[in-house]
């Protein structure tokens, strides 16, 4: 059962916000598991985890990804459940688990926490109570009932401890929860947020005299810490072109190209515009070249100002297009020479490899001198068919508030959410 707020709940008394619930406020979920007992989408067969947008549509209580109702409801305005066929609306839709939103699953706000409330087992309180219930001392001889007896005096000695002793177990439990309280976060700044100087030096502020440290994004905490070079195989329509992604010098963009491609969002995607001598652009799913977004979901920010970021200085350079600062979506494009006058208006993020008599058949194609559409002899459109993760190093830790980890490793230690892939062996096929 949930709330229509997307909590789920065994008792009739919503664990978040501590308000009473009725029966009519329920609503009953319907999960789908497959043979191997993991949880999946009814529509994809696409199984969900704790990476996964989950959502629920209240009519029919059936839970769904997100990514589905979004293209096969949402998008198309086909408002109707795609298991059942009931109508709903788009007020009927709860969020049960969004990645990206912390601050609805943050443990620290629950009411049930907050105030330490625990749902009474009425035998379990009993067996507290009279240890000896429901045993038949009588069958288990002298012996027993004599150990029995012996325990029970322990207990009533215990109970009555001294008040030093109870003061100094006080004292204890005080200082137990006051070094849990000083742990670190994983993600956790040098710096502070500056609240406990500026309640001194402003009559505005509440006075701080706690100081608390500032928390790094998570995924900026991810980016700082890559290192290493990215791989990905690009399957077009005349062949394969192995691309290496430079992870380390433009980690953002290098990620949005990946877990685009990792969800199959390239996929039977066309390149929509050759320039011979110039580049080949693909990368957006509607083969205008107005369409395309980012993983995120809105633009992100050019990398080319980064320090050590590459140039347009030769054949095969992946790059991004986009349209003016800070507007990167989807697209990409490759080129077919050095374009220098690209430098500081996009950002490059890798280079091809391997493939390169593909790249050079991609040049040779008649196009549109109108539209700078790719021609093909059969009249087939030239397809990006998918783009195959072969290596990344991107591992985004586990939400750690509150844990004691270490600084120096966190990308060992922390891999709660982790988003990594298989490392796949390479090989250059140029």
């Amino acid at each position: 059962m949930c709330t229509p707020d997307g909590s789920t709940v065994k008792y009739a008394r919503d664990p978040v916000t501590g308000s009473p619930l009725a029966s009519e406020d329920l609503v009953k979920l319907n999960f789908f598991k497959n043979a191997q007992d993991h949880y999946y989408d009814p529509v994809t067969y696409k199984v969900v985890n704790e990476h996964t947008h989950i959502v629920a549509i209240k009519t029919s209580g059936n839970v769904f990804s997100r990514e589905s109702i979004n293209r096969l409801n949402i998008k198309p305005g086909h408002w109707h459940d795609l298991v059942t066929d009931e109508k709903f609306s788009r007020a009927d839709i709860i969020t049960l688990q969004d990645p990206h939103n912390i601050d609805k699953k943050d443990l620290s706000r629950f009411d049930h926490l907050k105030h330490n409330l625990k749902v009474p087992n009425e035998e379990i309180e009993a067996l507290r109570k009279d240890p000896m219930r429901g045993m038949n001392l009588a069958a288990a001889g002298s012996t027993v009932s004599a150990v029995l007896k012996e325990l029970a005096k322990d207990k009533d000695a215990t109970a009555s401890t001294s008040p030093q002793a109870t003061e100094k177990q006080g004292l204890v439990a005080e200082s137990s929860a006051s070094s849990s309280k000083g742990l670190v976060p994983y993600n956790a700044s040098v710096f502070s947020k500056g609240k406990t100087a500026a309640s001194f030096t402003s009559t505005s502020l509440t006075p701080a005299t706690k100081t608390e440290v500032e928390i790094i994004d998570e995924e900026d905490f991810m980016f700082s810490h890559i290192k290493e070079k990215g791989y990905v195989k690009i399957s077009t329509t005349l062949g394969d072109l192995n691309v290496e992604l430079y992870c380390d010098r433009a980690p953002r963009t290098c990620y949005n190209f990946l877990m685009l491609a990792r969800k199959g969002y390239y996929d039977d995607t066309e390149f929509h515009r050759l320039i011979p001598g110039f580049m080949i652009q693909g990368g957006d799913p509607t083969g205008t070249g107005k369409g395309g977004e980012s993983y995120w979901g809105k633009p992100f920010g050019d990398e080319f100002h980064l320090r050590n970021a590459y140039k347009h200085t030769g054949r095969g350079m992946l790059s991004m297009a986009n349209h003016g600062k800070d507007t990167n979506g989807s697209q990409f494009f490759i080129t077919f020479c050095e374009t220098p006058h690209l430098n500081n208006k996009h950002t490059v993020f890798g280079r091809v490899v391997g493939g390169k008599s593909v790249l050079a058949k991609l040049e040779a194609i008649p196009i549109d001198q109108l539209t700078d559409k790719p021609l093909n002899s059969n009249g087939d459109r030239l397809d990006a068919k998918s783009i195959r993760l072969m290596r990344h190093r991107f591992v985004k830790p586990g939400r750690g508030h509150g844990r004691a980890t270490s600084r120096r490793h966190p990308l060992q230690r922390l891999v709660a959410l982790a988003v990594t892939l298989v490392a796949l062996s390479w090989q250059d096929s140029a």
